[in-house]
């Protein structure tokens, strides 16, 4: 099997090349793609030899091809978000692990679905912000689409084993399932106040507390906002509706989701809070890789514990239940509004506080219409951003 990975040097990346390193089975990395870490990236061409790598700007594609040349690895080395789309979509290529953070997916894993590849989907933005013209595309064009996220991943293992087929239609027998209950671990900031929460810092909301990420997905778990995203991919992806989701406070992070069927049985994935194990089933589906992961979970039973969420208690996951319900082209706007907002925190300029009152602003004033196609998709994506950009440097100055 070819695979290209979109993302190589984030945590997702990493952690899939291990998997492959640790399995007998043959997997041959046809590309790997970063944004700009090419120190990494060089580290990545040296152990796997792909075929092609590429980074965003030709300043680092050429600082990468010299080191190339030098030690005689005759990796293509490229440049440019238009040759994403081509190491995503080439004919040699099989499955596609989206890994890239935010907006910057869409493109080169919508490229991959159009050619009726496997795709690995770790990245949600990609998914949620185009919705069902990804799905109908994939339908279209045979494309597979396997979750990475340990949430779906949980969800997705337990309807494969309940005998559910999956193919480029979705979960069939859609009308078994009743609900899903995807957790959370409630971040770094679980329990504390408004008042405390106003002066959280960039360094606290990336500190998570079970889970190793990135700072922007870090950001957006401690403010729920990555449960509500994964709440809209899940009903994408499911074929569901938002009051078929729940979700439960489980800090443990032991319990990934939990399936309740129409004869009131209720399913649920356990493992430890490893990415690799989801990697790994998105690899092998519909088997299983012998992958040597030490399991400790029957170790810690007696401390797992459950919360229901009162609503209202996260204003982020409200927003994306609203933006759910809105339908069309309100989960881009949303997305869109929280990637400028987080990026502003990050940097200093806004409160963790404040990134919900932005992404309530942008699904004021952004106007809601349906979308026809990628264009459209991201004209929206840009217009929200720009919006939202303007719309921090006068109110935060």
């Amino acid at each position: 099997m070819n695979l290209t990975i979109l993302g190589s040097t984030g945590t997702i990346g990493k952690n899939t090349l291990s998997v492959i390193n640790k399995i007998d089975k043959k997997i041959n990395i046809f590309a790997l793609t970063a944004k700009s870490n090419i120190k990494t990236l060089y580290s990545q061409i040296k152990q796997f030899k792909p075929e092609y790598a590429v980074v965003l700007n030709l300043k680092d594609a050429g600082k990468l091809a010299t080191k190339c040349k030098k030690n005689k690895i005759k990796t293509k080395i490229l440049s440019g978000r238009n040759n994403y789309n081509f190491v995503a979509s080439h004919i040699k290529v099989h499955c596609v692990l989206s890994a890239i953070v935010g907006a910057a997916a869409l493109e080169p894993t919508y490229s991959a679905v159009k050619k009726g590849k496997k795709i690995l989907l770790a990245n949600k933005e990609s998914l949620i912000m185009s919705g069902s013209l990804m799905m109908n595309e994939a339908k279209k064009n045979k494309a597979l689409i396997i979750p990475v996220d340990s949430e779906h991943n949980a969800i997705f293992q337990i309807l494969s084993s309940s005998g559910l087929e999956y193919n480029h239609l979705g979960i069939s027998c859609s009308g078994d399932i009743k609900t899903i209950t995807l957790t959370a671990s409630g971040g770094p900031f679980l329990g504390l106040s408004k008042k405390r929460l106003s002066k959280v810092t960039p360094k606290e909301a990336t500190c998570h507390p079970t889970w190793k990420m990135g700072k922007k997905i870090s950001v957006d778990s401690a403010s729920m906002m990555n449960k509500g995203l994964e709440i809209i991919e899940a009903a994408i992806l499911f074929r569901l509706k938002s009051s078929q989701i729940d979700v439960l406070l489980h800090p443990q992070s032991i319990v990934h989701g939990l399936v309740t069927f129409s004869d009131g049985s209720t399913i649920s994935h356990m493992s430890n809070h490893d990415m690799r194990i989801p990697i790994s089933y998105a690899l092998s589906w519909p088997k299983r890789f012998k992958l040597r992961i030490n399991s400790k979970v029957e170790n810690i039973l007696d401390n797992l514990t459950f919360k229901k969420i009162k609503p209202g208690s996260y204003k982020c996951l409200d927003l994306c239940i609203k933006a759910l319900k809105i339908g069309k082209n309100a989960p881009t706007v949303l997305n869109a509004a929280n990637e400028i907002a987080v990026d502003n925190f990050l940097q200093n300029k806004i409160k963790f506080i404040d990134i919900p009152v932005i992404i309530d602003k942008a699904l004021k004033v952004m106007p809601i219409k349906k979308f026809n196609n990628i264009k459209s998709i991201l004209k929206c994506d840009f217009e929200t951003r720009e919006y939202i950009k303007s719309y921090i440097e006068k109110k935060w100055k």
